[in-house]
Parts: C-alpha cells; structure tokens; sequence
C-alpha cells in the first residue's frame, strides 16, 4: 500500500483557477504593511526570503518576529468559496486511487479545509499535513517530508508526491519517493509529469 501525498493549491484545481493568486495578492499587502515598504520592495524581499527560507514567512519570523498565525490568519483571508466549487469529476478520481492518502500542503489547515469542502473531497482527505504541523518549514524544504515519514511510519519508497511546483517534486524524488508533476509535460529524469489531476488515474502506483 503507498501513502500518496497530495498538495491542494494548484493541484486540486486548474492552475490560477483558484484563490492561490489573491493568496500571493495577500502577502503583498501584509509584507508592505509590517515592513513599511512599496511593492517592488516587498517582492525583491519575498524572492530573497524564498530562496532562503522556502516561504515569505520563514523570512518574516526570522528577521521581523512575525506570529505566524497571525501571517496565515491574514494571508489567507480570501474568497475560496466563491472561486472553488464542487468537483464531481475531482471526487470520482480521488476516491479510485485505492491507497491511503495525506494533504501535504503548505497552507494554513483552516485555508486547506475551506478549499477542500469547497471542492467536496475533505470527506476522501481526512489527514491534513499542513504548515503548522510542518513547525512553518515549508516544501521544497527536506525537514516536513521527513516529519511527515516519521508521524505515519512511512519509508520514502512507500510514499508518492503529487504536486504542481517543480522544487517540490524534485525533493520528494530525491530523497526516493516517487514525484508527479500536475500541470506539466516536460520531461524530466525520475518525476511524471501529467497535465492535470485528473490524469492522476493513469498513474501505475
């Protein structure tokens, strides 16, 4: 039996179809705010702090004592419902896999729930491995998958990364799970890549 781990912005639905874009809006206006800086400010921070951190956030709390839930409370304050809605198609995939299955997501779990009921698949999802049980180490940072295999006793051998980022997938495959990439077709050494999550399907588990 494999643990497939499913990251949900991006991957659950259609790329830039969903709130993950007012999400990054969000952190803007919260980067600019605490810090006291302009926009083209904020995101030269935020790309440094993501290179160096993995998030906006690890930047924030190590540099500026930002409460991270604070962070998520406020970042994530958008309208998921009006944005997602109830994917028939999505549920009937999901609940074909045939194997045990982790939310691996760097959202807040609030956030992640919201999307999840919006989509009506949180039924088929119960485990929620979001980023307060990461202690706030977000992926592509090897320390959550390495928490994540020690909470569920799991090898990397056992466990499959379905996600739409490219760092993502890349730590999964290295560390020796197997790595599927949403939202891609380019060819890559150890990662398969599909077009959507609904073609999940014709992956051989």
């Amino acid at each position: 039996m494999k643990l497939i781990l499913l990251d949900v912005d991006d991957t659950l639905y259609p790329k830039g179809a969903g709130p993950f874009n007012l999400v990054s809006g969000k952190i803007d206006e919260y980067v600019m705010s605490w810090c006291d800086i302009g926009i083209e400010e904020t995101r030269t921070l935020r790309k440094r702090y993501v290179d160096t951190y993995g998030s906006t956030l690890g930047g924030l709390m190590r540099h500026h004592e930002v409460d991270p839930d604070d962070y998520l409370e406020k970042v994530h304050d958008v309208p998921v419902e009006d944005l997602l809605h109830r994917d028939e198609r999505l549920k009937k995939i999901i609940s074909g896999i045939g194997h045990d299955m982790v939310v691996f997501s760097n959202g807040s779990v609030d956030y992640v729930r919201r999307v999840l009921r919006s989509l009506d698949v949180i039924d088929l999802l119960g485990d929620l491995f979001t980023i307060e049980f990461m202690d706030y180490v977000p992926k592509p940072r090897v320390y959550p998958y390495r928490k994540l295999l020690e909470l569920y006793g799991a090898s990397p051998g056992e466990c499959v990364l379905v996600d739409d980022r490219l760092p993502n997938v890349l730590t999964a495959r290295d560390m020796g799970m197997k790595a599927v990439l949403v939202g891609a077709d380019a060819s890559i050494p150890g990662v398969a890549a599909i077009p959507d999550i609904y073609s999940v399907a014709e992956i051989a588990f």
